[in-house]
């Protein structure tokens, strides 16, 4: 059944005006550059934006047991070129019995534009296709072709003075690589074992976590994943999608820690390996 209703109605277009925010159903979507204009060979960051009505959601890079996640195929200048789609850390949304790991409310995905070397003055359309499936009871897919007009400048940008700290503010949500943290995984007892261990001055709380991996026939998705305290560190217990099958090389996909008051979310690229894993008190997601 894996994705069996992604392609179940013909996709919805519509046509944006420059700047104008496209309304499709229950949908609000546009192009949000974070410069007021282009330079030559000067990489800029422009956000493709979806505000989706309560209480529909899209979907994550890898959606779960079922879904699509947006897309955006790029209609760019000579010479221009647009790097991948960013995306922020999903929630795991159930749909009884499966699990999909979804995105809700509004949504920034960010790229980067890197323009051409030599670049004449004069306004630049940059336009794109977008298109989404989005879900509640049922499933709807809409897209929209997407425009910005910025001029292009021999100067420096300026960063744009309304959406340059939202980007901003976008980008510090995305999924890092920390630095300071370590992970590796464990295959025992038919489970994965992610093991996290902050650096050694941490002390915060962190009460739940979950993995979301970027293959989808990694783990079950809809089963428990327990989070417990490992002195230092903390082991996150997964199910995988074979309990049978040898384990991968690595477990790599984001990170979600809950910690009281906030959210942070890491990329993970966890080697398997024989570490003994330590096994305290324990906090089960079940279906959030």
């Amino acid at each position: 059944m894996k994705r069996a209703f992604a392609i179940c109605f013909a996709a919805a277009l519509a046509s944006s005006a420059p700047a104008a925010p496209v309304r499709v159903g229950p949908v609000e979507a546009e192009l949000v550059p974070a410069v007021e204009s282009i330079a030559p060979g000067q990489p800029f960051t422009i956000a493709f934006r979806m505000k989706l009505d309560a209480p529909w959601h899209t979907y994550w890079i890898n959606p779960g047991d079922s879904g699509l996640a947006p897309t955006l195929v790029w209609s760019l200048p000579e010479g221009f070129s647009a790097g991948k789609l960013e995306f922020p850390p999903p929630t795991a949304i159930p749909t009884p019995p499966f699990m999909t790991y979804g995105l809700e409310g509004e949504v920034w995905f960010l790229t980067t534009i890197t323009p051409p070397a030599h670049l004449p003055p004069g306004d630049i359309v940059l336009a794109a296709e977008a298109e989404w499936l989005i879900c509640h009871g049922f499933c709807l897919p809409g897209g929209a072709r997407l425009e910005r007009i910025l001029p292009g400048r021999a100067t420096a940008p300026e960063p744009h003075p309304l959406h340059a700290a939202r980007i901003a503010a976008a980008r510090d949500l995305l999924p890092t690589v920390p630095p300071d943290w370590r992970f590796h995984a464990r295959a025992e007892n038919r489970r994965f074992l992610l093991s996290a261990f902050p650096p050694p001055d941490f002390a915060d709380a962190i009460p739940a976590a979950a993995f979301f991996p970027f293959d989808p026939e990694r783990i079950r998705h809809a089963a428990p994943q327990t989070w417990r305290r490992d002195g230092n560190g903390f082991v996150l217990d997964l199910v995988p999608a074979d309990p049978a099958a040898p384990p991968p090389a690595v477990l790599a996909g984001v990170l979600v820690l809950d910690f009281p008051d906030s959210r942070r979310a890491f990329r993970v690229a966890a080697s398997f390996s024989e570490a003994a894993s330590p096994r305290p008190s324990q906090t089960e997601r079940n279906t959030p």
